[in-house]
């Protein structure tokens, strides 16, 4: 078979294929709507959930996709004018445009880990007061809950986990500069602090990760150590970053001061290896012994879900492990990181409060019923440990 038939094939294949789903959308628009009462809307994916919102994108990107290169091929065998094809393949490019942005919306979003509880019966996907109460009076829920909050001194081998110290010289968050115009910006004289505060963000002095990531986002077991009063091997750099030894080769969970730093490497030479005194080394004015709020600790909780009538844990890769001190050492919380992508660098503090998005996302892509979810809080508290949330909406 020629290539001419093929993409005529591929062609008619594709077309046939977006008029059928075209007819498809229709009918389940109307039908959704009769059933809620609504009006039509304009917008396909606002009617459809998540999942047919993402394979409705990815098919039309294909189709798009392809009679891009349909038209390339029929310019390159002369059949198409080179106008002809330019013509084509620029309308294609605009109309692409939406369906990107519906997969890059709505793209599949999965629980790292998640496990059925066994001893409680299948429910109708509604969640009362009554339920709640039912499933939260449960010895299984509460053990679990238990479980999970004793690992809030630990982290995950392959958890990325920060720490920020923040000084009164940079703590500043200045709204002044967002209110200016564009040439009083360019002729204003812009310093760190000013740059972090434009992006909604508190200036930090200096950092520590753990399991921070090199090129293509790859994470090694070493800690990076940044703005560090301790000099790099090479002085010009921001950071450097260690090796780790850690007690166990195993993957799992290890106590975050357990962890130890490779002193027999050049760069570590003559230091402490205990990771709370290599930090206090580093300038991060950690104390000798906390009573509370210790910040050498991490975040723990899950949200428990209906999903098509059984009861289940999820737990979504939807923050990155946080803490934060003052100068005198101190833990300052300022909630959840939603900045899940996970790096290298780390120069400021997001100011905007965080409303679970990725976490919104995973339910509503899933189609669960969220009935509760529950979280450590790093204060010892009889009222917020552990901290109860109500099912959530759009709004977060």
């Amino acid at each position: 078979m020629s290539i001419d038939k093929l993409s005529y094939i591929g062609f008619g294949f594709f077309f046939s294929i977006l008029i059928i789903q075209q007819i498809y959308i229709g009918y389940k628009i109307r039908k959704i709507s009769k059933q809620k009462g609504q009006e039509l809307s304009k917008s396909a994916e606002n009617r459809l959930s998540p999942k047919a919102s993402f394979r409705f994108g990815l098919f039309h990107m294909l189709f798009y996709s392809y009679i891009i290169i349909w038209s390339l091929y029929n310019v390159w065998t002369g059949k198409f004018s080179v106008f002809l094809g330019i013509v084509i393949i620029v309308a294609s490019l605009l109309l692409i445009r939406k369906p990107i942005k519906i997969v890059r919306d709505n793209r599949p979003v999965h629980a790292e880990l998640s496990f059925d509880l066994p001893h409680l019966p299948k429910v109708r996907n509604r969640v009362t007061p009554e339920l709640i109460t039912e499933i939260l009076s449960e010895e299984s829920v509460i053990s679990i809950i238990k479980k999970d909050l004793e690992k809030t001194w630990q982290i995950d081998y392959k958890e990325q986990w920060r720490l920020g110290l923040l000084t009164p010289d940079i703590d500043t968050y200045d709204l002044s500069y967002n209110l200016l115009s564009r040439k009083e910006r360019l002729s204003k004289s812009v310093d760190t602090a000013t740059m972090r505060n434009f992006a909604n963000q508190i200036p930090i002095k200096r950092a520590a990760i753990i399991n921070a990531t090199t090129y293509f986002t790859v994470q090694v077991d070493r800690i990076m150590i940044l703005h560090g009063t301790m000099k790099p091997m090479i002085q010009k750099y921001p950071g450097w970053s260690y090796q780790l030894i850690r007690k166990t080769q195993s993957h799992g969970y290890q106590n975050i001061r357990d962890l130890a730093i490779d002193t027999d490497s050049p760069s570590a030479r003559n230091r402490n290896r205990i990771l709370p005194k290599f930090l206090q080394e580093d300038g991060f004015p950690l104390k000798e012994h906390y009573s509370d709020g210790d910040p050498l600790t991490t975040e723990r909780g899950g949200t428990i879900i209906v999903d098509r009538g059984i009861i289940k844990i999820i737990y979504p890769d939807y923050f990155v492990q946080r803490r934060l001190i003052d100068d005198e050492g101190n833990l300052v919380y300022l909630g959840l990181d939603e900045n899940f992508s996970y790096s290298s660098t780390w120069n400021g503090v997001s100011v905007v409060p965080s409303v679970s998005k990725k976490l919104y996302k995973c339910v509503t892509y899933n189609e669960y019923v969220p009935v509760v979810r529950f979280r450590s809080f790093p204060y010892a508290s009889n009222f917020m440990l552990p901290i109860l949330d109500t099912p959530m909406s759009e709004s977060g």
